[in-house]
């Protein structure tokens, strides 16, 4: 299956005055620098590659499959199917409801099986006021942590216990 993002999230889940307040910045000549690192704990969290396994602020994918052959496992959790198109013989597209069932597409056996499909779908918590606060605030403390500690050396630089403690119950187990 290869994933593509089609409509990213339109804005982070913590803005950059909540990390200038977390960090206790009150002057803007660091903004950039602070923005970078929200991005950074965002990718390190969130999509295909995150560490979380889910998606968090709303955005749109599409998963490609070259053939299918059995139920499709969607990558993300709380995943709502916008569309599914089939190729058919001729090399058409036909569009096709689906049924999603514990994270999974469900396909009538005779209809779709062995041919290509591209599955568009929503993932996300919706809004960044809508990202659990746990998660929002593990970033902030992440966010802080990259500020206060530039220089990262064998010691003094690991990752608070707040963070992972706080990130334990949003972590996506992956089979």
């Amino acid at each position: 299956m290869r994933l593509v993002l089609v409509t990213p999230p339109a804005a982070t889940p913590i803005t950059l005055s909540e990390a200038k307040a977390q960090a206790r910045v009150a002057h803007d000549d660091e903004d950039l620098l602070l923005q970078h690192y929200i991005d950074a704990a965002t990718a390190w969290l969130a999509g295909p590659a995150g560490i979380l396994g889910r998606c968090l602020v709303t955005q749109t994918w599409r998963a490609e499959v070259d053939a299918i052959s059995g139920p499709i496992w969607l990558p993300f959790p709380d995943s709502v199917i916008d569309s599914a198109v089939f190729i058919d013989p001729a090399g058409g597209e036909m569009e096709h409801e689906l049924a999603l069932q514990d994270q999974r597409l469900l396909l009538r056996p005779s209809f779709g099986l062995g041919r290509p499909a591209a599955i568009t779908f929503t993932a996300g918590y919706g809004a960044p006021a809508d990202v659990p606060a746990a998660i929002r605030q593990a970033m902030l403390l992440l966010v802080t942590q990259w500020y206060e500690h530039r220089q990262v050396t064998g010691t003094g630089a690991a990752l608070p216990f707040a963070v992972e403690a706080m990130l334990a119950p949003y972590r996506r187990i992956r089979l």
